[in-house]
């Protein structure tokens, strides 16, 4: 549902806002990003979302943690 543009956007809101820490086994933690973009869609303040665009958006956060790795 959601453009690429949009995806992108997410996935940097995301990272800036730390909602995919705490880290689980090295990857995103998926239940947080899902439960925030749940309550942005709610607030209204992103547009209805499916599951294939949640799943797009913590897969690239997970390859640019696997990027870009961990800061020690």
């Amino acid at each position: 549902m959601l453009s690429t543009e949009q995806i992108g956007q997410m996935v940097f809101h995301v990272l800036q806002q730390d909602y995919h820490r705490p880290f689980v086994d090295g990857k995103c933690n998926r239940d947080s990003i899902e439960e925030q973009i749940t309550i942005g869609i709610l607030a209204g303040e992103i547009p209805p979302t499916s599951q294939t665009d949640v799943d797009m958006i913590c897969d690239l956060v997970d390859e640019l943690i696997v990027d870009y790795g961990v800061k020690k």
